[in-house]
């Protein structure tokens, strides 16, 4: 049965008896939940056992693994999953004894389900006379669901029914044309207007759905019906288990029990005595059924309550009629109807076509459900069978069994999860199975007697309190351990607003509520967080020290998703919260803020605000503080790494750590919605400017550039207006963001750096490369370009091998002059030797064709680094004996010093010392890209490496080359991780 299905969708973890005797527990990773028809779940006893505080699962090739030899996977096709390694190979005979038994088996189990179904769609009093009857249209219509199943399904052991997921909707059908007619007429109507406007009523809303489950396979959209949220559909499935102990109570007490106003019904000593059995007896075959894992435990207890029951009959001398008319059994009818005769309620002279309309916010309620839960169940059988199914051809075939099954004036289906499980693990790929219980249940349809006359009420409620307790427990309880405390109390108040106001609201309810988790949810989430980087352009020593100790002073906030009105809050807390002014801008802050002022910074490149120049000069003699306390009277929040104004080097750290630039990266934004452009990003602007804060915006996509351009947050695309300035890309914009830090501390950067004129001195060429090379004891000394002829007195006392003069560079290394858009080498070609920048800036970056290639979601070319002089270019790849795997490109007029793999072998057996200073230009190039990447280094003891350079310097070779050639990998591998 599908009650269970839903239960077995989201197993519960109970305990099982392992064969030592002693008891485990039993998660839903060891075994699907056990279904109603007690049949055995998937052996997992392969597996080897995962520990509870294991959060990394053990590999498959663990090992300890132990091989599996009663399920078998990745195959190709379903058969071929029903067949165990170990399992005896049936003779035809025996084959096809177990295909009749398996369909007998299933029939035994499926038609009192039917029963107890067609109790629940019908459970208004005025139904209950032509209960025989009505039972047999629903076991008509699990029939025709059947053979569709079974002829069209992709799984020859699928089994398809009547379902719970539809049977409230079809109820409440019912239920709102009987109080209509009510409401209208009093008891002026007659029961065959009634049977007949139900009837069709739902015989339409079956056919209908079931072309809407077509459609909605043939386009491929069974995804789209899945979005309905998981809580909403637990608290539904909890009321089907509500509804269902309802229409049990009403069948055994014949008492109409639709609201809870009615239980007082309950509180008559009869109508306790005709439930309480049934109650009772449907909490036994819970608890069995959950203790013992057998394929016979069900039918064994319908069986049992059956035998019981006669038995009582027998030992108390009453006899049948005496049962009935204790209100134990129900009436027979006077004069049994033939199927015809049954059809005959479908008079079309008979129907009130009024009420169809007013059905249809319950049709598209019923949508939804019952396709969510068909997507679940096929989802599920899907877990069992180990091979992913096509969920929109199997959506078609729930459409194609409903549209039948309305045509035939049938009811809604799906597939039946329990049973289609119990015949697949019954190791049958045969579609005779499901054919046998079609044609039994078409002879009982057929028969000339009514079963609900001969079976106790006891046996029906019983099966309809098994329905409650599983789904309300599951649902209402069990799934506290499975949800979010949040999700959790959506179950409880969809549950309870379908009770207590109707099925509809309570969806609609649901929904809502959902709704709304969702966006607290998705603002609470960690969608703007801070993010340390530096822009990818090599620079000298100098400057990177430089920016180093100023690397507070650039804030990069990283935003994800989709920034709206209520994430927008949640970014300006982020801008507050890392924003460092100092307390006398603290000051003036709230004093403008009381006199209403508001300086707006336009934070140009070619006008610095007189806010930022002020902070440039600053004497920081007091402390910082962060924006969120600003505007409050409370202290500062006392930055804890922040130095103190009093220390010896208080101001200068304070200056180094004041904010100057913001940057708001946008490259895992998806949209950006017009509220959060006034209420966070113009606001964040104006915030800024109040404090002399350059905001700059990064990667931002071209319909929230357009909005944020609309509203004038970021310059217009020709660069004029007020707005704040905007890159292609993050590193663009920490570049700009470096060089105007490296000027407004009096340095040019050296990307922007180049000699007065371009002449052929090649004194100075080849001094200038001198003074690149690091000194033979690791120091750097590079002067100015209007000082390189001074520099020579300061190298007097140098050993003479060491220096690069320009006989020894003219023999080793070759000068290259590259024009803006030269290309120094590109990817996939060999690599010949190295570069070295004198003056200008080079780009490597992946060409677009190999940076697309690498995926979806990879556009354009990726600039991997910018150097500039006194940078290596190519030095990773020529360690590694690789092609170039990027491409360099010159970005300006730049002088570069080539030295080939040839010239440098020649220069370290004529000229070692010399050539050590070109091995330690790359590995202190090297080393400091692995630094700043998150690559792993190995180290190794300076004094030790000291020690042994001097006793085994052949080892210290060794090692070194292993340095290099480690380095060499991970600054490769960091260039080829984004941003």
């Amino acid at each position: 049965m599908d009650s269970t299905g839903a239960t077995a969708r989201t197993p519960r973890t109970r305990r099982r008896r392992d064969f030592g005797g002693t008891f485990l527990l039993e998660s839903p990773a060891d075994t699907l939940n056990r279904t109603y028809d007690g049949s055995t779940p998937l052996s997992m006893r392969g597996l080897p056992p995962v520990s509870g505080n294991m959060k990394t699962p053990r590999h498959s090739y663990h090992p300890s693994g132990i091989p599996m030899d009663d399920v078998v996977v990745d195959v190709e096709e379903n058969a071929s999953l029903l067949h165990g390694k170990d399992g005896p190979v049936l003779s035809p005979t025996q084959r096809k004894i177990k295909i009749g038994v398996y369909g007998v088996l299933n029939t035994v189990i499926l038609v009192p389900l039917m029963i107890s179904f067609a109790q629940i769609i019908f459970r208004d009093p005025e139904f209950q006379p032509y209960m025989n009857d009505l039972v047999k249209l629903v076991l008509v219509s699990a029939a025709v669901h059947q053979i569709c199943f079974t002829c069209v399904s992709s799984l020859p052991f699928a089994m398809g029914q009547v379902q719970d997921a539809g049977l409230i909707f079809l109820s409440a059908m019912c239920s709102s044309i009987i109080k209509t007619l009510h409401e209208t007429r009093g008891d002026d109507f007659s029961m065959e207007e009634v049977l007949a406007t139900t009837l069709f009523t739902m015989a339409v809303s079956t056919a209908v759905l079931g072309a809407a489950l077509i459609v909605t396979g043939k386009l491929r959209l069974a995804s789209f019906v899945q979005y309905l949220p998981m809580p909403v559909v637990g608290g539904y499935l909890a009321f089907i288990g509500f509804y269902a102990m309802e229409a049990g109570l009403s069948m055994m007490t014949t008492q109409s029990i639709k609201e809870p106003a009615d239980w007082i019904k309950l509180a008559d000593w009869d109508a306790l005595l005709l439930s309480v059995p049934g109650v009772v007896a449907g909490a036994i075959i819970f608890w069995v059924n959950s203790r013992w894992d057998h394929m016979a435990v069900m039918p064994v207890c319908l069986a049992t309550m059956l035998i019981t029951f006669y038995s009582l009959l027998l030992v108390t001398g009453s006899s049948l009629d005496d049962a009935r008319a204790a209100g134990w059994v129900a009436e027979p009818p006077p004069s049994p109807r033939s199927i015809t005769q049954i059809y005959g309620f479908y008079d079309f002279s008979k129907i009130n076509f009024s009420h169809l309309t007013d059905q249809i916010p319950t049709w598209i309620a019923m949508y939804f459900v019952v396709a969510f839960s068909s997507s679940l169940d096929v989802a599920a059988v899907e877990t069992a069978l180990g091979k992913p199914l096509d969920h929109n051809h199997e959506l078609q075939t729930v459409g194609i069994s409903n549209l039948l099954s309305g045509l035939g004036g049938g009811f809604t289906g799906s597939y039946l999860f329990s049973q289609t499980i119990f015949t697949l693990r019954g190791k049958l790929d045969s579609r005779y199975v499901g054919l046998i219980v079609f044609v039994l249940e078409i002879a009982i349809v057929l028969s000339p007697f009514s079963i609900i006359a001969y079976v106790p009420k006891v046996f029906f409620g019983a099966l309809q309190m098994l329905v409650c307790l599983d789904l309300m427990l599951e649902w209402l309880w069990h799934a506290r351990n499975k949800l979010l405390p949040r999700e959790y109390g959506i179950v409880w108040l969809t549950f309870l607003s379908m009770v207590f106001v109707n099925l509809e609201l309570g969806i609609v309810v649901g929904i809502i509520i959902a709704g709304f988790n969702f966006i607290y949810s998705y603002i609470a989430t960690a969608s703007v967080h801070r993010v340390m980087k530096r822009s990818r352009v090599e620079r000298d020593l100098r400057e990177r020290v430089l920016l180093q100790n100023m690397r507070m002073s650039i804030v990069t906030l990283e935003l994800e998703g989709y920034i709206f009105f209520g994430s927008s809050v949640k970014v300006m807390d982020e801008v507050r919260r890392h924003v460092l002014v100092t307390t006398t801008e603290k000051q003036e802050a709230q004093t403008s803020t009381l006199t209403g002022s508001s300086p707006i910074l336009s934070t140009r490149r070619s006008a610095p605000s007189p806010y930022v120049a002020r902070s440039l000069e600053d004497t920081f003699n007091d402390d910082l503080a962060t924006l969120d306390s600003v505007f409050d009277k409370q202290e500062p929040h006392g930055y804890s790494s922040t130095p103190k104004a009093g220390g010896k080097s208080g101001p200068a750290a304070l200056h180094a750590a004041r904010t100057r630039y913001f940057i708001l990266d946008f490259e895992k934004v998806s949209g950006v919605d017009a509220t959060a452009v006034r209420s966070c990003f113009n606001a964040t602007k104006e915030l800024l400017a109040q404090h002399g804060i350059a905001l700059i915006f990064a990667s931002v996509p071209t319909d929230a550039e357009r909005l944020l351009r609309v509203h004038d947050v970021i310059e217009k695309e020709d660069g004029s207006g007020t707005g704040s300035l905007v890159f292609d890309t993050l590193d663009k914009a920490l570049e700009w963001c470096e060089d105007e830090l490296l000027v407004s501390e009096g340095v040019l950067p050296l990307s922007e750096s180049a000699p007065a004129t371009t002449g052929s001195n090649e004194t100075q060429r080849w001094q200038l490369l001198d003074e690149l090379l690091p000194r033979p004891d690791g120091s750097h000394r590079k002067a100015e370009w209007n000082s390189l002829a001074d520099t020579s007195t300061s190298q007097e006392n140098e050993d003479v091998s060491a220096k690069l003069t320009r006989e020894l560079g003219e023999m080793y290394v070759t000068h290259l002059f590259k024009q803006e858009g030269d290309t120094l080498y590109r990817a996939g070609g060999p690599v010949n030797g190295l570069y070295f920048i004198g003056y200008g800036k080079v780009d490597v970056f992946m060409p677009s064709k190999i940076h697309e290639g690498l995926g979806p979601g990879f556009r354009g070319r990726k600039r991997i680094t910018r150097v500039c002089q006194g940078g290596l270019v190519g030095a990773s790849e020529m360690i590694l004996h690789k092609r170039h795997q990027f491409t360099a490109q010159a970005r300006a007029s730049s002088s570069i010093f080539f030295l080939s793999k040839s010239h440098y072998a020649r220069m370290q057996k004529a000229h070692p010392i010399l050539a050590a200073r070109f091995q330690q230009a790359m590995l202190q190039s090297m080393a400091i890209g692995v630094l700043e990447s998150p690559s792993s280094i190995f180290f190794l003891s300076k004094s030790h490496y000291a020690r042994m350079q001097k006793a085994h310097p052949i080892l210290a070779a060794r090692f070194q080359q292993a340095m290099l050639q480690s380095m060499a990998i991970g600054v490769l591998e960091s260039n080829l991780t984004d941003d």
